[in-house]
């Protein structure tokens, strides 16, 4: 009996606390790494840039600012798809005001493009003439990469 008990007390554990392990391994949520237009990039281009203590405080503080930025308009989309179906989710949907909403779901997503764009030019503002030699060539990398689904084919 006591055997059982204590297989059924290690079950429950391991049940209890491999998930919540999980969750402390990678947070729901968590930032992305790298500074301002470096998202697809990661670990490996900051690294080989070699940035100094200034360019990396600069860098640091433009990620806080911008994820600010992001997170509003993320907000903002996310309120804005909420209306729009339930606008069209109506018996007599408006025509009118649907329309209105969805130039102003566009607008959201051209603002968040045109930040994204931002973050890179400033990022090309921080770095030296070096710099920007390998950001370009790990850009161009990254770029061929993205382009491209597992096996070589074009998306």
């Amino acid at each position: 009996m006591f055997h059982v008990r204590k297989i059924l007390f290690t079950a429950v554990l391991v049940a209890i606390v491999l998930p919540l392990s999980v969750v402390q391994a990678k947070p729901y949520g968590a930032p992305p790494k790298g500074g301002p237009g470096l998202m697809a990039a990661g670990p490996q281009v900051m690294n080989d840039l070699n940035l100094s203590a200034k360019q990396i405080d600069l860098l640091e503080k433009k990620k806080v600012e911008k994820r600010k930025t992001m997170i509003n308009l993320q907000s903002q989309l996310q309120l804005l798809q909420v209306d729009l179906a339930e606008a069209a989710n109506r018996n007599n949907p408006d025509m009118q005001s649907i329309e209105a909403m969805s130039r102003k779901v566009g607008d959201i997503h051209g603002q968040m493009t045109a930040e994204r764009i931002k973050s890179i030019v400033y990022l090309r503002s921080v770095l030296n003439d070096d710099q920007r030699k390998i950001m370009d060539a790990h850009r161009l990398e990254f770029g061929m990469m993205r382009g491209m689904k597992p096996g070589g084919k074009r998306r």
